[in-house]
């Protein structure tokens, strides 16, 4: 689009300003649902009735926590703002809160409860915050303070008394019935700081203001929990899961958590042994009992569906689309209580939903009625009209204006009033926006300069005259104008294909995930999908690791009856012309008593018949590598049966780009612009994996 009003003449000292201020409309677009640029730029206004509909729709489920599951599609154009929405209601101070998954990836390989449980487990123990709090610090806290008032509640008042420390002859004064006042006050005053409705104060610290002992304070509510829980499947789910919070509230231990989620609760001495599917629902539907006894809504978001769903331009579009939305109807008749929103591109919605199986269909196209504003049955975002356009400018050039002299009183200097207004008429969606007003930007403050910078040269426009006799009669003269193509970087700008920059902020965000203790063995089945997306990238992108190349690759294979250790990738790796080698390569993860079982589990699948793989190899972290007790043993045992494997100890650097690499591969296809394929990642991926391939790939010779 070219704009045709008058450009506003710039005074050096203003130019220079700006200059120094950058272009505020360089990030043009959010790249995540945790994305900082959207609550940098964010404008209220912008689709506040879509938003409070969504809201009323999670507050369904706060009033009924066990209401039926339900789902409501988002559809917008690419470009829309449907991210920065979702942004928007994930850590906004709208509402009462809730616990908020987004998918990062979908793993169209694996079972989809299997893979939305995982993906629970992954924002539960994570870094990654909601409303400014990890959910688990939120949610340790309140189910820290309900366990230990119910435990404290159930006791005798000996057992009350015999919590409080008794120093010198206080213990035989209590013995004797006497000086237990400060201890009843003590008592009284905590009961009374836990029954509160709301209490800023840290469990922590309220145990410690009444000299209470974390550790024996934790044996306690065990000692309840196993007096007053069932013995079926949930109840003891429930005493492991409340005792794991508990701890991590008290003594800001979460690996007993982290363990059960990942490992225990497929290790619980059952007298029937519950196969693989039915151990995910058993532990999926304990994890939603307890946050539906705490009123706090599930809401599962699947943003940028399209690149969700076809990271992969090979794949077969309707198969993929059919399987992830078969697997979602299925979880809602499995779960209730959780509120589905699906953002996806109208395009997407309208080729593949009408082509589903009806009861699909019909799940997906149930309405829902909310108070105050009806039945909704989808919410479509509209391009947003001028003056929220104009707020939308004006939000963005808040912070650069601070410092510029001679802008008059402009919101939107340096654009007239007249540029804005044309734009937000002209433009379908509100990145197409961003983006004129970026290059209009550019153009107002950097002139030739920025042309130089992008050495972009404008292709020749050229006219020819077409003679009279080769005209219709009715046509006097005609010229026929030929327009070259535009290449595509200057419609997308160079930053929307700063590989290493996205590179950098996908890493980032990774490290701040993965950063809390528990959080890597939560994110195990995440990671060995970060892990076989690299290997198809790699494949896809002829990616050599010294003289082995890729020849096939199964991003996630999974297998026996254990959902989080019976999982890996295989990648077939040839040298020149021999035979290649399939290779398993498997996140061993297991802490604790969790180690031997994840081992052994990994090395049964050199045991299949017929063999899929012929070496194995074992992703540690570095800081366990040793193996000691019973997976000595097990290592042992394999290595008699001439099996080949090898443990490869992993810093957490490497943990943390297998995180991000299908994220930045989203963020990436994202940013490109309609009908463009990836760039060729192969020199980006060996610049920054090349350590990473080493250890996944067969031995490279120095």
């Amino acid at each position: 689009m070219t704009v045709t009003t008058c450009e506003p003449t710039l005074a050096s000292g203003t130019l220079e300003n700006l200059r120094q201020a950058g272009n505020p409309f360089r990030n043009f677009f959010a790249r995540n649902p945790d994305d900082e640029i959207c609550a940098r730029y964010h404008v209220p206004e912008l689709f506040a009735l879509e938003r409070e509909q969504l809201l009323g729709v999670v507050n369904l489920f706060r009033a009924q926590p066990t209401l039926h599951s339900e789902l409501i599609p988002i559809l917008g154009n690419k470009g829309a703002g449907k991210t920065h929405l979702l942004h928007s209601i994930k850590h906004g101070q709208q509402g009462a809160g809730q616990l908020l998954i987004t998918p990062g990836t979908f793993q169209k390989d694996t079972d989809f409860l299997e893979y939305l449980l995982f993906q629970f487990i992954d924002t539960l123990l994570g870094g990654g915050k909601q409303m400014g709090h990890r959910p688990l610090e939120s949610l340790s806290e309140e189910v820290g303070r309900r366990t230990l008032l119910r435990a404290m509640e159930a006791m005798s008042s000996d057992e009350q008394m015999a919590m409080f420390p008794a120093a010198g002859l206080g213990g035989w004064f209590r013995k004797l019935g006497l000086g237990g006042s400060q201890n009843q006050e003590r008592l009284h005053w905590l009961t009374e700081q836990l029954a509160r409705p709301v209490n800023p104060t840290p469990l922590k610290r309220l145990c410690a203001q009444v000299q209470l002992d974390a550790e024996k304070t934790c044996d306690l509510v065990w000692r309840f929990l196993d007096r007053t829980e069932t013995h079926n499947t949930a109840g003891m789910m429930r005493r492991h899961i409340f005792h794991g919070l508990v701890r991590a509230a008290l003594l800001g231990d979460e690996s007993e958590l982290a363990n059960f989620v990942t490992y225990g609760f497929a290790e619980i001495d059952y007298q029937v042994k519950p196969g693989r599917q039915d151990l995910v629902i058993a532990l999926f539907r304990v994890l939603m009992e307890m946050l539906q006894s705490l009123t706090i809504p599930v809401v599962i978001a699947f943003d940028q569906l399209e690149d969700l769903l076809l990271a992969r331009r090979t794949d077969d579009g309707h198969r993929v689309a059919e399987a992830f939305f078969a697997g979602l109807v299925h979880a809602m008749h499995q779960l209730d209580g959780i509120c589905f929103l699906v953002f996806a591109e109208r395009g997407l919605w309208n080729r593949f939903v009408p082509s589903l199986d009806g009861y699909i269909q019909d799940r997906l196209n149930n309405p829902v009625h909310v108070p105050g504003h009806g039945t909704i049955k989808a919410l479509r975002l509209e391009a947003p009209v001028p003056e929220l356009v104009r707020r939308v400018v004006q939000a963005r050039m808040a912070h650069v204006l601070e410092n510029v002299i001679e802008r008059g009183d402009s919101p939107v200097f340096p654009f007239t009033e007249e540029q804005v207004q044309q734009v937000a008429r002209t433009e379908p969606t509100l990145r197409d926006m961003l983006q004129q007003f970026r290059q209009l930007f550019d153009h107002l403050v950097f002139g030739e300069a920025q042309k130089a910078a992008f050495d972009v040269e404008t292709p020749a426009v050229t006219t020819t005259h077409v003679p009279s006799s080769e005209m219709p009669a009715s046509v006097k003269s005609m010229v026929v104008v030929e327009i070259p193509v535009q290449p595509a970087l200057p419609r997308a700008s160079a930053d929307a294909f700063d590989l290493q920059g996205m590179w950098t902020q996908a890493l980032s965000e990774a490290t701040a995930r993965l950063a809390p203790d528990g959080s890597l063995t939560g994110a195990t089945r995440e990671l060995q999908a970060g892990l076989g997306s690299l290997l198809q990238i790699c494949h896809e992108h002829g990616v050599k690791v010294g003289p082995w190349r890729l020849q096939h690759v199964v991003p996630e294979f999974t297998f026996s009856e254990h959902p989080t250790y019976g999982a890996m990738s295989i990648a077939h790796w040839v040298c020149k012309d021999g035979q290649p080698w399939k290779v398993g390569i498997g996140l061993f993860l297991g802490r604790g008593p969790g180690k031997p079982r994840d081992l052994e589990t990994k090395l049964a699948s050199l045991d299949m018949t017929p063999a899929v793989i012929d070496h194995l190899i074992l992703l540690r972290p570095d800081d366990d590598v040793a193996l000691t007790g019973k997976s000595k043993t097990i290592w042992q045992e394999s290595e008699r049966k001439g099996t080949h494997a090898r443990l490869e100890p992993l810093h957490l650097d490497h943990f943390t780009i297998l995180y991000a690499f299908p994220r930045w591969l989203a963020t990436l296809s994202e940013s490109l612009p309609p009908g463009h394929a990836l760039p060729n990642l192969a020199e980006v991926i060996q610049e920054n994996c090349e350590k990473l391939l080493e250890q996944v790939c067969m031995p490279v010779s120095s």
